[in-house]
């Protein structure tokens, strides 16, 4: 079954990657939004917990809108950025593993989005949220006006809203997925 899940991966980004027009490299952080949060225990149908550092690194690494960030610990991320209507907006995707060799295991990970436009962050929390509650079987464990939790079995979804702009001026709007029985937030 991990064979199957690794190549289906596999397939499904070199398929998105094949779609992308040259020079169309700017990307919809609505439908971005909404891609993640419609599966809330994926990120793009390609990240998930328990796969191997180096198949997102992979996955990632080959995309050509996405820079990869890789490294030897136990942390790596990928980010894209887009500019609409003087509005900019960074997606961001990071994971964390047990250790950091290549097959060490995706304990949590998370997409988060960083925007100087209040509104817009405040917009894409609105949105990211009602689409998980809409997806989502259980109501939240826990819940306020920036902060959303969810625990499934040994999986925990947090969404969280910080609607106040840290030291490099962004507001930021993120969605974390841990292994609750290794992890804490």
């Amino acid at each position: 079954e991990e064979f199957f899940m690794k190549w289906k991966t596999r397939l499904a980004v070199l398929a998105a990657a094949m779609y992308i027009p040259a020079g169309a490299l700017a990307f919809d952080y609505n439908l971005s939004i909404d891609e993640i949060s419609e599966h809330p225990l994926t990120a793009y149908n390609t990240v998930y917990l328990g796969m191997p550092k180096k198949d997102f690194a992979l996955n990632f690494s080959i995309l050509p809108d996405w820079t990869f960030y890789g490294s030897d610990g136990t942390t790596e991320k990928a980010e894209r950025s887009v500019t609409q209507d003087g509005v900019t907006v960074i997606e961001g995707l990071s994971i964390e593993t047990a250790d950091g060799s290549p097959a060490g295991r995706v304990l949590a990970f998370e997409n988060y989005f960083r925007t100087t436009n209040r509104k817009t962050a405040r917009d894409m929390y609105a949105r990211l949220s009602a689409t998980i509650y809409s997806n989502m079987e259980d109501f939240p464990a826990s819940q306020n006006s920036k902060e959303i939790r969810w625990i499934q079995n040994d999986v925990t979804i947090v969404t969280r809203l910080d609607d106040k702009k840290d030291g490099e001026g962004y507001y930021t709007v993120l969605i974390r997925r841990y292994n609750n029985h290794v992890l804490s937030e």
